[in-house]
């Protein structure tokens, strides 16, 4: 198994700037990932991504995953995280939270008492969190990924 702690540095959180907003045009068209058919290709409206992916803009921060203990929830290395600070806390929240000194993105669960951050890696361990020994806070609950579709590699 690998650590699967996968800090990610203070150089990689950005707070949203409410100032930047712009609106891109959203198509109602629905887009089939099979056989593809005709589609009306009419903008019917824009679609900004800030209100879209942000409930709330003053709780809200951006975060640049690392590592690759999440693969399994679709957040790749380099993958923006969206992250509400105002969302409470449930079991199963993906979520950004400190734990001794270092920032990481896992899964929360609660099992009685006992905190485990489970990566969605099979190849990573889980973290349990002792309270008596460990300093550890949730930041926030991850509400959007925003991630390049991986590259196709064709096999040999």
């Amino acid at each position: 198994m690998i650590d699967s702690l996968d800090p990610i540095p203070a150089e990689n959180i950005f707070r949203l700037d409410p100032k930047r907003r712009q609106a891109i045009p959203y198509f109602s068209a629905q887009v089939q990932a099979g056989f593809p058919s005709p589609a009306d290709n009419i903008i019917e409206t824009s679609l900004n991504l800030q209100d879209l992916c942000v409930a709330h803009p003053d709780c809200t921060y951006f975060v640049k995953a690392t590592g690759e203990s999440m693969l399994g929830d679709y957040i790749f290395p380099g993958s923006i995280l969206v992250v509400d600070s105002a969302i409470p806390i449930e079991m199963g929240n993906v979520v950004v939270c400190w734990l001794n000194g270092d920032c990481c993105v896992k899964r929360f669960l609660r099992v009685g008492k006992m905190i485990i951050l489970e990566p969605s890696n099979e190849n990573y361990s889980p973290i349990y969190v002792h309270k008596d020994r460990d300093t550890f806070r949730v930041l926030g609950v991850v509400t959007y990924v925003v991630s390049k579709p991986p590259r196709y590699v064709r096999p040999d």
